[in-house]
C-alpha cells in the first residue's frame, strides 16, 4: 500500500510539474504570440508603406525596450545584496534611465522622420517612447519576482497582460485599421501589466539609495548594456539600412519577413532566454555546476527553435498566399533565411545569462563588439544585392558566431564543449527527421486536399503532431527537458 501511495504521490508531483512548466511557457511565450498575431495581422490590413513606418518606430523603442530587460534587470536577479536594499536603489535607476532615454527618442523623434523621409514616424516613434518609463517599472516589478522566486505569481501576471494586449490589440486592429491601433496595443501592454503588478505583487519601491551598490550596479551592468546594443545593431541593422537606403515600403517587406520568422522563433528564445538567467543565476549563487543547466537548456532550445523554423520554411509559401497580401510573398526569401539564423544563435543566446552569473559581464561586451562588427559589416556589403542576400549572408556569418560563443563560454564560464555540442547536434538531428516528415505529409495534402486552406490546416495540424512525437523522442533521449521551464 505504502508503494502505491508513493507511487501515486510521484505521478502526482510528475504531473503538477509538467503542468506548471506548460503554464510557464504559455505565460513566458504569450507576449511574443500577441506581438506575432497582431503585426502579422496588421500584414493583412496595412501596405508595407504603413507597415514600414511602425516598423522603423518599434526599432528604435526596441532599443530602450532592450536595455529595460538587461543590466540592472541582471543586477535585481543575481546579486547577493539585501532584497529591500538592491530592490530599491535598482528601482530608481532602471526607471530613470529608461526616463531619460524615452525623452530622448522624443526630442529626436523629428530629425529621425526626416531622416527616413516619413513624416508619419514622428508622432508613432514619440507616443511610443512615451510609454517606456512606465514599462521599465514594469521590468523592474519582474525581476523583483524572480529574485525572490515567487514564479507563480509572475507567470500569472505576464498571462493575463499578455492575453489582454492579444485580445485588445486584435479587437483594435479590425475596428481601427491604422497605424495607431497599433500604437495602442502597445500602451494596452504596458498599461495592464503595470496595473496586475501594482495590484497583486507585495512589492513596494522604497525611498532608499545605496550610492555604494549603485556603483555595484552600474559595473556589473555596462557591459551587459554594452552588449545588448551591439546586439541590437546587429539584430537591426538591416531594417536601418535599408530604411536609409531605400523606401519604407522595402524596409516594410524586409522587417515582414524577419518578423515571421523572429516573431515566431522569439516564442521560445525569449523566454528560454529568461529561464536560463534564473536557472543559471541560482546555480552560481550555491556554487552549484552549471553545466548541467547549460546541456539542457542547448538540446531543448535547439529542438523547440528547430520546429518552429523548419515548419516556417516548409509552409511559408501557404501562410503569406492565403492570410496576407500578397505583396509580402516577396518576403519570403528573408524568411527562410531568418529561421535558419534563429536555429544558429541559440548558443549566442545563452552567453550572456551564462557569463553574467559567471560575473563576467565585461567578456559579454567583448564577444558582441566582435560579433556585431562582422554581422554589420556583411550586411553593408550584402544590402546592394537585395533582400535576399542580405538576410542569407546574415545567417551565414551567424554561424561563425554560434562557433565562437561555445568557445566563450567554455574559456570564461568552464563549461566543456561537449557539454554544448552533444544535445545541440542530436536535437538538430531530430529537427531534420521532424522536417522530412513534414515535407512528405504537406506534398501528399497539396496533391489531396480540395483547396489551399485545406491543405494548409491539415498541414498545420500535422505538424502539430509531429511536433509532439519528436519532443517525445527528444525527451527518451534526455535532449529536451521539463526543466527548462521552471524558475
Amino acid at each position: 500500500m505504502e508503494i502505491g501511495i508513493e507511487s501515486g504521490s510521484r505521478r502526482g508531483s510528475v504531473g503538477r510539474r509538467s503542468g506548471f512548466a506548460l503554464f510557464a511557457i504559455v505565460a513566458r511565450s504569450l507576449q511574443q504570440v500577441s506581438t506575432l498575431v497582431v503585426t502579422l495581422l496588421a500584414a493583412r490590413f496595412l501596405g508595407p508603406v504603413d507597415y514600414g513606418v511602425y516598423s522603423l518606430a518599434v526599432v528604435f523603442v526596441l532599443l530602450v525596450q532592450t536595455l529595460t530587460y538587461t543590466g540592472f534587470y541582471h543586477f535585481i536577479v543575481t546579486s547577493r545584496a539585501p532584497d529591500e536594499d538592491v530592490l530599491s536603489t535598482s528601482f530608481w535607476m532602471l526607471t530613470g534611465m529608461a526616463t531619460l532615454a524615452a525623452l530622448l527618442l522624443v526630442v529626436l523623434a523629428r530629425p529621425i522622420s526626416s531622416l527616413f523621409g516619413a513624416a508619419e514616424l514622428q508622432p508613432v516613434l514619440a507616443l511610443l517612447a512615451l510609454a517606456q518609463p512606465f514599462a521599465a517599472i514594469g521590468a523592474w516589478y519582474s525581476a523583483g519576482l524572480l529574485r525572490r522566486q515567487q514564479v507563480t505569481l509572475q507567470f500569472g501576471i505576464l498571462f493575463c497582460q499578455n492575453l489582454a494586449a492579444l485580445v485588445g490589440g486584435v479587437v483594435l486592429l479590425w475596428l481601427w485599421q491604422s497605424l495607431w491601433a497599433l500604437v495602442a496595443f502597445r500602451y494596452i501592454r504596458v498599461a495592464s501589466g503595470l496595473a496586475l503588478c501594482v495590484v497583486l505583487s507585495p512589492l513596494r519601491p522604497r525611498l532608499r539609495f545605496d550610492r555604494a551598490l549603485a556603483r555595484s550596479a552600474t559595473g556589473f551592468s555596462m557591459g551587459l548594456y554594452g552588449a545588448r546594443l551591439l546586439t541590437f545593431l546587429s539584430r537591426y541593422a538591416g531594417d536601418l539600412l535599408l530604411g536609409l537606403s531605400f523606401s519604407t515600403a522595402e524596409a516594410g517587406l524586409y522587417r515582414f519577413g524577419t518578423r515571421a520568422a523572429t516573431g515566431a522563433t522569439d516564442i521560445v528564445s525569449q523566454p528560454m532566454s529568461a529561464f536560463a538567467l534564473t536557472q543559471l543565476g541560482a546555480a552560481a549563487r550555491r556554487d552549484r555546476d552549471p553545466s548541467v543547466v547549460m546541456e539542457r537548456f542547448c538540446g531543448s532550445i535547439t529542438l523547440l527553435i528547430g520546429g518552429v523554423s523548419a515548419t516556417i520554411v516548409l509552409l511559408g509559401d501557404d501562410l503569406v498566399a492565403v492570410l496576407f497580401d500578397p505583396a509580402y510573398l516577396a518576403a519570403l526569401t528573408v524568411t527562410c533565411a531568418m529561421a535558419v539564423r534563429a536555429v544558429l544563435l541559440v548558443v549566442p543566446s545563452l552567453l550572456e545569462p551564462a557569463l553574467a552569473a559567471a560575473g563576467r559581464t565585461g567578456q559579454v561586451l567583448v564577444f558582441d563588439l566582435a560579433s556585431t562588427a562582422a554581422l554589420v559589416a556583411a550586411v553593408f556589403a550584402a544590402a546592394p544585392f537585395g533582400l535576399a542576400a542580405l538576410a542569407w549572408t546574415q545567417a551565414a556569418v551567424t554561424a561563425g558566431v554560434a562557433v565562437a560563443a561555445m568557445l566563450t563560454i567554455r574559456k570564461f564560464n568552464g563549461i566543456p564543449l561537449r557539454r554544448m555540442v552533444r544535445p545541440t547536434l542530436l536535437a538538430g538531428a531530430l529537427v531534420l527527421g521532424y522536417a522530412a516528415a513534414l515535407l512528405l505529409v504537406a506534398d501528399v495534402l497539396e496533391y489531396v486536399a480540395p483547396s489551399r486552406i485545406w491543405s494548409l490546416g491539415l498541414a498545420l495540424c500535422a505538424a502539430l503532431l509531429l511536433g509532439i512525437l519528436t519532443l517525445f523522442l527528444g525527451a527518451r533521449l534526455r535532449v529536451f527537458s521539463l526543466g527548462v521551464f521552471s524558475g
